[in-house]
């Protein structure tokens, strides 16, 4: 017996929900809309924003999570075009600039593994942990020597909603953590082709590692088995689509 139009339209709605929720609530939140629009052949206006809000409330944090996750691939990658520019001459050494040896050190081998015990830490969920670590240095800079805020400072305001306001661990963890060298090719690529660099450099390369996180993510998510269904939860006022 094929399902009621009303019943059909809110199945196509609720797959606006991340899919464990759907799992875990999806009939008892379809009940509770048949509900309240019985009689009626479409969804109303009130319980269709309902559910789209909820979606949003429960896919952003984790969307916003993984894009921070692919910023900091990014920032960990940057050290990469300068060990390139190095190794083929690009960047001269001056006369008192010390050994090659130093030089490498402070301008790939230092900030790299600065840079990637940050992105480590986060992605392995010690999130306070790599926010302490992102802010000392230029909080250091800015009171010894009166830096100023550069650019890649302006990433201290997402790493520190996501602490507050607790945002999902991005997944899946391997993806993440072998885009790490993928980001370090592509950054250096750019440097093959004689790119200009600038901050903005390391957008392209943060969208390529969200398209891999993502799709990590869906990979894991069909291999995973699902759970024989069980008794169902008891309802939370905050599934209710009414609720603010």
């Amino acid at each position: 017996m094929s399902a009621a139009p009303l019943e059909r339209r809110y199945r196509r709605l609720l797959h606006l929900l991340p899919p464990d929720h759907r799992a875990a609530r999806g009939e008892e939140l379809l009940g509770l809309l048949l509900d309240l629009d019985e009689g009626r052949d479409r969804p109303s206006p009130r319980q269709a924003l309902g559910v789209i809000g909820l979606g949003l409330r429960l896919r952003l944090p984790g969307t916003a999570s993984l894009l921070v996750a692919a910023l900091l691939i990014a920032f960990t990658a940057e050290p990469a075009r300068d060990a390139y520019l190095l190794s083929t001459g690009a960047i001269a050494f001056a006369p008192d600039a010390g050994s090659p040896l130093s030089i490498w050190t402070a301008l790939v081998l230092a900030p790299t593994l600065f840079r990637l015990s940050v992105t480590v830490a986060w992605l392995l969920g010690a999130r306070r942990t790599a926010l302490a670590l992102f802010a000392a240095p230029p909080a250091i800079s800015a009171v010894l020597f009166g830096r100023g805020v550069q650019p890649v400072d302006l990433l201290l305001l997402p790493l520190a909603a996501a602490v507050i306001w607790r945002w999902p661990a991005p997944r899946p963890r391997f993806a993440l953590l072998a885009a790490i060298p993928f980001a370090m090719l592509l950054l250096a690529l750019t440097a093959v082709l004689n790119r200009p660099w600038s901050p903005a450099s390391s957008l392209p390369v943060a969208a390529v590692v969200a398209v891999i996180g993502a799709a990590g993510s869906v990979l894991a998510r069909r291999r995973t088995p699902r759970p024989a269904p069980g008794p169902a939860a008891p309802a939370s006022p905050a599934d209710d689509p009414r609720a603010p």
